[in-house]
């Protein structure tokens, strides 16, 4: 009897065993979250963006590309700030309010022109905005260094 019981207890334990390994061999192995794809843009197909915005918003990294360009001050936990060059003084009101929509904050304005904190991504969509002449990055001062 102690035999048969002994048998019972080495059998259910083979059972459990291969019934783990099945389980385990046969669970869909976790993937990886898929990164965002890369995309390149072409600086031609965007007239109203400035090139290395254009390129900024292509970049793996945003941070460490503004930094090897020179303009690091400018880029902020995923936004940029930029100079948006409206087609007229009167469309500064409209222009205002796109930025907001697109989770921006106007920091100053002058003529046709606003200072915005605009997510890097929005800014494609800014870009196509119909009274909008231009968006660049704001002219900073450089050091003559002789």
């Amino acid at each position: 009897m102690q035999k048969t019981a002994s048998f019972f207890v080495v059998l259910i334990g083979l059972v459990l065993i291969i019934g783990a390994l099945w389980y385990i061999s046969t669970r869909p192995s976790p993937t990886p979250s898929p990164a965002e794809p890369r995309v390149i843009l072409n600086p031609d197909d965007y007239p109203r963006l400035q090139e290395r915005l254009v390129l900024l918003i292509s970049a793996p990294d945003p941070a460490l590309f503004s930094k090897e360009h020179g303009f690091e001050q400018d880029v902020k936990d995923g936004k940029v700030v930029v100079v948006i060059e409206a087609v007229s003084p009167e469309a500064l009101e409209e222009l205002r309010w796109a930025v907001e929509a697109l989770d921006g904050t106007v920091e100053a304005d002058y003529e046709n022109q606003l200072q915005a904190l605009v997510p890097i991504k929005a800014l494609l969509k800014l870009a196509k905005h119909p009274h909008i002449e231009f968006i660049r990055l704001p002219l900073r001062p450089k050091l003559d260094n002789r």
